[in-house]
């Protein structure tokens, strides 16, 4: 069983502080301690400028691994675009420690739209909690109210709750993450 469930959280490339600030708090509320470390570098390798994104898994595996012993989850968050093969584009992306959310397609601009900071604030909770429920061990989960629900557009991501489902909050209890809501 975990004492306490540490996040640490790491802005890759030029991050808005006030997001970086309100996940922060929000993920403090929900999982226990967050960290908040030094920015890192976007890697220049994963710069894919013909789509004008970012390949995922080489931004997700330029993250910091957690020290043994130490934190028990790597969250980054990247201002930009990210895709994976066969994918258009992606929100976040998780494996084993580490997980990456981007906040690109998260704001209302990114759509032509008035930006709404409160919408876009809740979009980048659920995808972090999203991608840490997945650190964590959770598969996507079937109920579309449930955070671990899969998201293929922004749509289903406005849906669904940044709560996790009864049978998600088992799951997380049962490996020993207690989680705040």
């Amino acid at each position: 069983m975990r004492d306490v469930t540490t996040i640490i959280l790491h802005p890759v490339g030029a991050v808005d502080p006030n997001a970086i600030a309100f996940l922060d708090c929000e993920l403090g509320s929900i999982f226990g301690v967050v960290e908040l470390r030094p920015a890192i570098d976007v890697p220049g390798k994963a710069c894919v400028p013909e789509r004008g994104q970012l390949v995922g898994g080489l931004v997700l595996a330029a993250l910091p691994a957690p020290k043994a012993g130490e934190e028990d989850a790597v969250l980054g968050v990247i201002d930009e675009d990210m895709f994976v093969a066969d994918t258009n584009f992606i929100f976040g992306l998780a494996c084993g420690s580490r997980a990456i959310i981007s906040l690109a397609r998260l704001r209302q601009e990114f759509y032509g739209l008035s930006p709404n900071p409160e919408l876009f604030r809740e979009r980048a909770k659920k995808e972090a909690v999203h991608e840490l429920g997945h650190v964590f061990g959770l598969p996507h989960c079937p109920d579309r109210g449930c955070v671990m629900a899969f998201s293929n557009s922004i749509g289903e991501t406005d849906f669904k709750s940044s709560r996790f489902c009864e049978r998600c909050r088992g799951h997380l209890l049962g490996v020993g993450v207690e989680v705040g809501i």
